[in-house]
């Protein structure tokens, strides 16, 4: 992925933190026939994690910098014909927001500006490990139930269906984990911008009166607050 080192993102937790926001990821694979992509939700354990917060150009292969796991149906073709020891590539990655030209003070003084597209998107490399060991799996299951169900009162749990079906619904699926052998991460809002124009884009989406233009304005100002 191409990263202007002014977007770059090298803080670990902050990476971390955007993958739980956005754990619906996509997974790319070579298999024997062709290019293969999923969606597939995943969540990030340490598993005895070793790291620094600002990895940057300290990330080492043979550290651990834990594992993201998650589950396929066993009939998706993506893990049955991915060609043996393959690299995979995962990708999380939110929906962004467009940035108008017209929001930018200095567009009244220049008209040098153009339009953009302010985004965050985060590429793993690695390389899968199938688990269909019955409790790993389950605890996978539960582990991603338990990280979803919090925007819920009553949060439903595996115990809240029959032991019986969950063992048959589990018979249909193959866990996997993903060890992360490399990171590369792009978190691009308006960094590049000055203080003046960072105002205009940050009134101007809140003008805008959607979710995710409002959910951007906040990503912007917390980005360019220093």
């Amino acid at each position: 992925m191409h990263i202007p080192a002014v977007f770059t993102e090298e803080n670990f937790d902050n990476i971390i933190e955007f993958i739980s926001i956005n754990p619906l990821a996509t997974l790319v694979a070579q298999t024997k026939d062709g290019i293969e992509a999923c969606h597939i939700p995943l969540f990030w354990h340490n598993d005895h994690a070793k790291f620094n917060a600002d990895f940057g150009s300290d990330f080492a292969s043979d550290e651990s910098h834990g594992y993201l796991y998650g589950h396929f149906g066993r009939k998706n073709p993506i893990y049955q014909n991915t060609l043996p020891n393959g690299s995979w590539l995962i990708i999380f990655q939110d929906s962004g927001q467009y940035i108008s030209p017209n929001w930018y003070p200095s567009k009244a003084k220049t008209h040098k500006v153009v339009p953009t597209w302010n985004y965050q998107s985060v590429h793993i490399q690695s390389k899968i490990e199938l688990i269909e060991d019955s409790d790993t799996l389950k605890w996978i299951l539960a582990t991603m139930t338990a990280q979803q169900e919090v925007i819920s009162d009553n949060p439903w749990s595996l115990n809240d269906a029959p032991a019986a079906y969950i063992d048959a619904m589990c018979r249909g699926i193959i866990g996997f984990r993903l060890p992360i052998d490399s990171i590369q991460a792009q978190f691009k809002l308006s960094q590049n911008k000055t203080v003046e124009d960072i105002t205009g884009i940050i009134n101007g989406l809140e003008q805008v009166e959607n979710n995710s233009a409002a959910v951007m304005a906040v990503k912007v100002a917390n980005q360019n607050n220093g």
